[in-house]
């Protein structure tokens, strides 16, 4: 009974892998003057894929330290800018209230 139920899983999940991989291949807007769409696409994609040359590696680009950190400079500001950072806490630091503790020392003397 055990085996009948893992097999049972093992096709529903394999099933609805394969419906995922051909939803994505429909839903994808293919770019050029590609006429091939859906499940036929998906399958030549996928029969490409494993044609492809596993030898084939993309070949190592040397650099030096300097011209990689010279070609990926931002002039846009940082993601999180000092000053607006510290003028957002002091903002928040003038809406806090600190409690007061006189209400409690009324309420020991009472």
């Amino acid at each position: 009974m055990d085996m009948v139920t893992f097999v049972v899983w093992l096709v529903v999940t394999l099933l609805l892998a394969s419906a995922v991989f051909l939803v994505a291949s429909v839903m994808e807007r293919r770019d050029g003057d590609d006429d091939i769409r859906g499940a036929r696409a998906f399958v030549r994609d996928f029969r490409g894929g494993l044609r492809r040359h596993r030898s084939a590696v993309p070949k190592s680009v040397d650099t030096d330290m300097d011209a990689f950190f010279a070609a990926n400079v931002e002039d846009a500001p940082g993601y999180v800018d000092a000053d607006e950072l510290s003028d957002v806490l002091h903002r928040a630091q003038g809406r806090v209230r600190l409690p007061h503790h006189s209400s409690t020392q009324d309420r020991a003397d009472a």
